[in-house]
């Protein structure tokens, strides 16, 4: 897809911009220094170490006190040429976040972090500072710094004696970093051990300088960062120009993606707590309405033995009548009336039981720390999110159009239905009544005044004409609710279609943002190699798929998969590559992939058109192997799990 669609929306133009930015081919960043930036926990010896590679003031260095560098330092490398090195702050104080902040601020920049650790103690927050680089992709290079003291003389001449005891126990510290960062899938570029102390001193003692220079190690890491410069300063500059615009895509698509399951969610609860109203209030409608009709039918029956009170069929009988069909009319209007009202609270109780049913629906907030899948990794997916009073809907996105599906409108209906009632029932019937009874007494009082049972039977008639009239209002008035608390249901199932509308576009933006980042990937990978020096194999290249920091899988043509594996290029990030699956068996070919990440020949291979298990037999860990398999995963189009034999057939690592 091209890069031109992000223009077409506004949400992704910014994103457009940044990659037409970095031009990473040619990038005129190329000739700058390269940047090291030194991280670690507060007191580790960074600002030390920093003075021991630039000959800096040592102004900076700790006295013992938490946080003593509060800022962020660069100064060039004494013996490193066109590599600046850069302090930070400490992430490991008590209350740094600050200083934390400051310090991941530096990482976007970096071409390499140097990370500094004590071999005294390595605290949680150091570890999730540690996990945070490691997910971002940047290279690690690992400096285990001995603190023992160099105080006064005696402690220098104890340590110029007999230099390796202070290294001593060192393995340990170096697991755990690795373990940290192997929850990212990376794994250290290098591990030094050095005297970061003895380095600093060893640029002003002139006596002892060369003996604390050669005692502290630090040419160990010298000679790494002189080697990364030398080998990779271009490779690792492309690397980060190409990393600061992904990291960029990679929040938009996590903010795109967050407000998109949001919205599903919200939806998903919307829909189904208006269909629980709907049914809800249907019940209570039907109920409502057979109430009604009963006492219609009570209140009509007691009148068919008014007759039998009459005893003078004089004119009076007409006034009497009277008075008895407006008494007829009250009492049913006040029935129906009643009736409606209770309807009323009714409705609104039923949908605030199921608001709060359904408020309990929604999903709480997670948050994903591992390496579950390639388009996961970096993903902090808030899901939770708990319906608005009233039952709206997303009434942020869409206003009051989107804030009535929560049924707050069903007093419109009822209200309107009250008056309904009053000015509709009573009205007719009243009107009715009035035209048959006095038709009744004045044009046939003389058969009357003789015949009781006449006197019956043209009442009992009048009073079926009442109750059928009542019956046909009562019908006519539940049939508006109905409709107008179906027509509420279909504005609330309107929004809901709108706002899935908002989250089908924000989906559409997340798959620009994805192809814009395979093709950000596929022209990092042509570049890299042609910084190498191999433009045949660049134009071979045919698809990437790339997982910063720890691989680049790359399917090439078949007449060059030979030369990418008899001359494979080098690059300071891992790239592998295949040829072209058939399409029935994609994982087929995933063992050449794993060869080249390995360097070791798999054991075996199990592959059918849905999942592929590869079995090697390196010490891996675990979760570098759980991220090789979700890039190959990706890249093939097939599951494809990397396992050593002991957890074959164990669940796949989450």
């Amino acid at each position: 897809m091209s890069l031109c669609a992000l223009g077409e929306n506004e949400v992704t133009a910014h994103l457009r911009e940044a990659v037409d930015t970095a031009a990473i081919a040619d990038s005129p960043t190329a000739g700058r220094p390269m940047r090291v930036v030194l991280m670690g926990r507060t007191m580790a010896g960074k600002s030390t170490l920093l003075a021991a590679l630039t000959g800096g003031s040592a102004e900076r260095i700790g006295v013992g006190a938490q946080r003593t560098s509060r800022d962020v330092f660069a100064a060039p490398a004494l013996d490193l040429q066109d590599v600046e090195i850069v302090d930070t702050p400490g992430v490991g104080a008590k209350d740094g976040a600050d200083d934390v902040a400051l310090a991941m601020a530096e990482v976007p920049g970096a071409d390499l972090v140097l990370w500094v650790a004590s071999n005294d103690s390595f605290q949680e927050e150091t570890a999730q500072a540690l996990r945070a680089v490691a997910f971002r992709g940047k290279p690690v290079v690992v400096a285990l710094n001995c603190r023992a003291s160099l105080f006064d003389e005696l402690d220098r001449e104890d340590f110029l004696e007999d230099p390796t005891s202070v290294f001593d126990q060192y393995q340990g510290h170096f697991d755990t970093i690795r373990a940290h960062l192997a929850a990212a899938g990376v794994r250290p570029v290098a591990e030094v051990m050095l005297h970061a102390e003895a380095a600093r001193q060893a640029r002003t003692d002139e006596q002892f300088g060369t003996a604390l220079q050669s005692a502290s190690r630090v040419q160990h890491l010298v000679a790494t960062l002189e080697r990364e410069a030398r080998v990779h300063r271009t490779a690792r500059r492309v690397l980060r120009t190409t990393d600061e615009v992904r990291v960029q895509a990679q929040s938009l698509s996590d903010t795109l993606a967050d407000s998109e399951q949001q919205i599903r969610g919200l939806v998903r609860v919307g829909r189904g707590l208006r269909e629980d109203q709907q049914l809800r209030a249907a019940r209570l409608v039907n109920a409502c309405q057979q109430r009604m009709e009963d006492d219609t039918v009570r209140l009509v029956s007691r009148r068919h033995g008014w007759h039998q009170s009459i005893t003078d069929f004089g004119p009076q009988v007409s006034e009497k009548w009277v008075a008895e069909q407006e008494s007829l009319i009250d009492e049913i209007d006040q029935a129906v009336t009643s009736h409606l009202n209770e309807l009323s609270r009714a409705i609104a109780e039923a949908n605030s039981a199921a608001q709060q049913e359904w408020s309990m629906a929604m999903p709480t907030a997670s948050r994903i720390d591992g390496l579950h899948d390639f388009r996961g990794i970096w993903k902090r997916r808030a899901a939770g999110a708990v319906v608005s009073a009233g039952g709206a809907l997303a009434a942020a996105l869409l206003g009051a159009k989107v804030g009535a599906l929560g049924g707050g409108a069903l007093g419109g209906p009822i209200g309107a239905g009250v008056g309904l009632i009053v000015g509709g029932i009573g009205t007719a019937v009243v009107s009715s009544l009035r035209k048959k009874v006095q038709s009744l007494f004045t044009g046939k009082g003389r058969i009357l005044a003789e015949n009781r049972e006449l006197l019956r039977v043209e009442i009992g008639n009048v009073l079926e004409e009442v109750e059928r009239q009542a019956r046909s209002q009562t019908e006519s008035l539940i049939g508006r609710i109905r409709a107008d608390l179906s027509s509420t249901a279909e504005q609330r199932a309107e929004a809901e279609t709108a706002v899935l509308d908002v989250a089908d576009r924000l989906a559409g933006q997340q798959k620009l943002i994805s192809a814009t980042t395979a093709a950000l990937d596929h022209d990092t990978a042509v570049c890299l190699l042609r910084v190498d020096g191999r433009p045949r194999l660049a134009d071979a290249v045919k698809r990437v798929t790339r997982l910063s920091g720890v691989c680049i899988a790359m399917e090439v043509t078949e007449q060059s998969f030979a030369e990418s594996w008899l001359f494979p290029p080098s690059s300071p990030e891992v790239m592998t590559f295949g040829r072209t699956p058939p399409p029935e068996v994609p994982g087929v070919r995933a063992s050449s992939y794993v060869l080249g990440l390995t360097e070791q020949v798999p054991t075996a291979l199990r592959s059918d058109s849905d999942r592929t298990s590869v079995i090697i037999e390196g010490r891996v860990p675990e979760p570098v192997l759980a991220a090789w398999s979700a890039t190959l995963s990706d890249h093939l189009g097939t599951e494809v799990t990397i396992v050593r034999p002991t957890t074959l057939g164990a669940p796949r690592h989450e």
